[in-house]
């Protein structure tokens, strides 16, 4: 099989506490990396992207070393790749700065330089012709527009998973970024086959009086988009989707609920880049399974996701396995 994945790569200075590592890869990398590797050599991945060409043959130096990852759609732009830092809780006791609601907080803070340009419709259209599916991680939160991803869903009939991550990040000014509600969230949710964001994302998605059960109601109503996989972090991850039930001779619609727990690991090393391996795991499967199975699709995901927190970012993936 042949998978295509939209979003922007980006550079990585993870700090935690008085703490930073050196420079590392990030962004979008993490889930055409681990792609590569659960898909194995039997199945190509095709990264659709703008790369800035300051880091270009940094980085398709490092994704030379996958067969599987082709380079047909990685397209070299002048525009520099953009630098994230990003600024972990190291204790319980540290302040919540990124309050999103009463109950839920964010854990970390970011701060950004300028993110690429949105990659154009007429570029992934090209690019999606031969592809059995379509992985869309917004990692800057404009990888795509709104009208781009309209123009996929109505274009490309395949499958097509979407983490729409960082589409509820606002930038401001001095390069800082914090989670806010989106004006047109519908829309976005509601062009993808599956989609995922963690519990901070559908907090802080919209202003209207719904709880997080309510929202995935929403998205779900209309059975376009099939599932909505919500991740935890430490505390698991969820998947709604709607059930056919049948009840003395009556057929209705269900709105179903999964939960798994974190799984949790002795060798813990990094958080960052889990909910992009999780996409990649949820996406492959759900391929695999041809959407037939979306418990045994979170399932595997959770697993792989854990699996890659054990791993020391982007350049340590090859060990996913």
């Amino acid at each position: 099989m042949k998978f295509g994945i939209i979003g922007e790569p980006c550079i990585d200075y993870i700090h935690r506490g008085n703490t930073a590592k050196d420079k590392q890869l990030g962004g979008i990398l993490y889930s055409i990396v681990s792609l590569a590797v659960i898909a194995g050599k039997e199945n190509e991945v095709y990264p659709i992207m703008n790369l800035g060409d300051d880091e270009f043959e940094y980085v398709i130096s490092f994704l030379l070393k996958f067969k599987n990852i082709k380079h047909d759609f990685i397209n070299k732009s002048e525009h520099k790749t953009r630098i994230v830092n990003l600024y972990y809780k190291t204790s319980p006791d540290e302040p919540n700065h990124l309050a999103v609601s009463p109950e839920k907080t964010y854990d970390r803070e970011e701060s950004s330089t300028e993110p690429a340009f949105p990659v154009e419709y007429e570029f992934i259209s090209g690019a999606a012709k031969n592809l059995d599916g379509l992985l869309i991680n917004m990692v800057s939160g404009v990888d795509i527009t709104l009208n781009t991803l309209k123009q996929i869903r109505e274009n490309f009939k395949g499958y097509i998973h979407m983490d729409l991550h960082n589409v509820v990040m606002n930038t401001n000014a001095d390069g800082s970024r914090l989670q806010g509600p989106v004006i047109d969230w519908e829309q976005w949710c509601s062009q993808c086959d599956t989609l995922q964001m963690n519990e901070s994302e559908i907090s802080a998605m919209h202003t209207e009086k719904m709880n997080e059960y309510e929202t995935a109601d929403k998205i779900l109503a209309d059975n376009k988009v099939k599932a909505v996989a919500i991740t935890r972090g430490k505390s698991g991850v969820s998947l709604y989707q709607r059930v056919g039930k049948n009840s003395a001779g009556e057929k209705y619609f269900e709105l179903d609920k999964i939960d798994l727990p974190a799984i949790e690991r002795n060798d813990f090393k990094d958080s960052t880049g889990c909910g992009d391996v999780f996409a990649s795991s949820f996406f492959y499967k759900n391929m695999v399974h041809n959407l037939s199975d979306f418990h045994g699709s979170l399932n595997y995901a959770n697993k792989m996701a854990s699996a890659s927190s054990s791993l020391a970012g982007v350049e340590e993936l090859d060990k996913l396995g």
